[in-house]
């Protein structure tokens, strides 16, 4: 599993700049930069919410990564591979406002 670091404080699952999920989904299919691709596991805290949504986890520096970006070096069958990982977006409001930081395209070996 990837060392997982977020700046994304607008998500309901950071916590302290961890993850609380035990696995997320980065996309990006046809990503060729890490601007195109985001934390598909992104859900916006609303004001009022709950810091740690699922009230079960506890966040982690470690997490599971499922993959859809094919093109990135870390990819292996659609698991990440990277020893760490970061996903950034500050504000966003949207998963399309969040990118992996670490991604690396393939042709860029």
């Amino acid at each position: 599993m990837p060392e997982l670091k977020c700046t994304v404080q607008t998500c309901v699952h950071n916590n302290q700049f961890l993850c609380d999920l035990e696995k997320i989904q980065v996309g990006g299919d046809s990503a060729k930069t890490a601007q195109e691709t985001c934390c598909d596991s992104f859900q916006e805290r609303k004001e009022g919410s709950y810091m740690n949504y699922s009230g079960q986890q506890m966040a982690s520096d470690c997490a599971s990564v499922d993959c859809r970006a094919k093109e990135c070096m870390y990819n292996e069958n659609c698991q990440c591979h990277a020893g760490r990982i970061s996903v950034e977006g500050g504000d966003a409001r949207q998963s399309s406002a969040t990118e992996c930081a670490t991604f690396k395209c393939c042709s860029a070996r």
